[in-house]
């Protein structure tokens, strides 16, 4: 009996995980927050609407500090809306509010404002940045073109 309940379990599991990976993307980006940064992470958009969704996920930044490269870790989280774009991240060195664009969920155009949470403010003012999302192919990640 306990072998039918863990092979039940492995099956559900392998078809949960299926469907998590299918919204899902790889993200790349270059921002301006102050300073040059790089940015590479996950995406996963939750709900299945053509027009609005939640996406969210965690990114590594990457960029140069009084000559050191550092890695610090951010979370962040968007909501689409017909192409709008209204997000926030937050890093060890600032909370960053956004607006912008957004091309079929593929391409993210956006600017915000860094607010500095640390002593050091290494990310602060204006902000601008272009996203890149890679999901696989047959992916519920991008939104769909309408055809008239």
């Amino acid at each position: 009996m306990k072998k039918y309940f863990a092979i039940l379990f492995l099956i559900s599991m392998t078809t949960a995980n299926a469907q998590l990976l299918e919204k899902t993307a790889i993200n790349v980006a270059y921002r301006y927050t102050g300073r040059n940064v790089l940015q590479a992470g996950l995406e996963f958009r939750l709900g299945d609407s053509r027009y609005q969704s939640v996406i969210l996920g965690p990114s590594i930044l990457y960029t140069r500090i009084n000559q050191t490269d550092k890695f610090l870790p951010e979370a962040h989280a968007y909501y689409t809306n017909n192409g709008q774009l209204y997000g926030v991240s937050v890093n060890p060195y600032s909370l960053e509010p956004r607006i912008g664009i957004s091309l079929f969920n593929m391409l993210f155009l956006n600017t915000g404002y860094a607010f500095p949470i640390h002593k050091e403010k290494y990310f602060k003012g204006v902000t601008f940045g272009v996203q890149f999302n890679i999901a696989p192919n047959h992916s519920k990640f991008y939104d769909k073109m309408k055809i008239m």
